[in-house]
């Protein structure tokens, strides 16, 4: 991940990350153009999800799946017309 400061454009160098929760994290980051020396902090936080996780599905599940094809898993998720 690359931070750039908000003031110059330069490149920032991350100096803390603590995380808040678990879909928030605080980063506190220092400019590197020494002219410049701002510091500030970045919020990242989760969005959204794209693809859901296996680990969404029941263990059973999972393991059923892991004995098919891939053209079989494949068949399995593609939406229903």
């Amino acid at each position: 991940m690359r931070i750039y400061c908000t003031e110059c454009g330069e490149k920032a160098v991350i100096r803390t990350s603590e995380q808040i929760s678990k879909t928030t994290r605080k980063l506190s980051c220092s400019c590197t153009d020494i002219q410049c020396g701002h510091t500030f902090v970045v919020d990242v936080v989760f969005s959204h999800t794209v693809s859901p996780s296996a680990y969404a599905m029941p263990e059973k599940v999972r393991e059923a799946i892991q004995n098919q094809s891939p053209s079989q898993i494949r068949a399995l998720f593609l939406p229903l017309a």
